[in-house]
């Protein structure tokens, strides 16, 4: 109980922080940009040749803003924000649209989950035979600025 309380404790309320803090700047840096996500992407859309009518855009426009939830002040779209998250629901992506965030995750997983595999087992490696060496040499210079 005193190795919860003294060490792994104050670990998981230090690991929930930045949690946190990371989301909400996930949140707040995109609201940041003068770019509006909305007119961009229907500036995507027109410049791939589709031809929308005031109406329609305006229409266009409207539902753009539900769906990236940007409509409602900025509390509400933050509440929004981390209702939609917890539910695994990422949106629709920017730059692929109408894509979901989610789809392209999952696209991408494996390749980054065979990049991180790689990696550790690289620095393991690196990292064993830079120690025993720093260890077996260990009176030497360049042992000691491992130190």
């Amino acid at each position: 109980m005193l190795f919860f309380k003294r060490y792994l404790l104050p670990r998981i309320i230090q690991f929930l922080v930045v949690v946190f803090v990371g989301i909400t700047v996930v949140f707040i840096v995109p609201r940041l940009t003068p770019v509006d996500p909305v007119q961009q992407v229907i500036s995507q859309m027109t410049s791939q040749g589709a031809f929308l009518d005031p109406a329609a855009v305006e229409a266009l426009r409207q539902s753009l803003t539900e769906m990236y939830g940007l409509e409602g002040g900025i509390f509400q779209q933050y509440v929004a924000f981390w209702g939609r998250l917890l539910h695994g629901d990422f949106g629709p992506s920017l730059f692929q649209f109408p894509v979901p965030v989610m789809e392209l995750i999952m696209d991408s997983l494996p390749w980054t989950a065979g990049l991180l595999l790689t990696t550790t087992i690289l620095s393991w490696l690196v990292g064993s035979i830079i120690g025993a060496l720093a260890g077996y040499f260990k009176n030497k210079t360049w042992a000691q600025t491992l130190d």
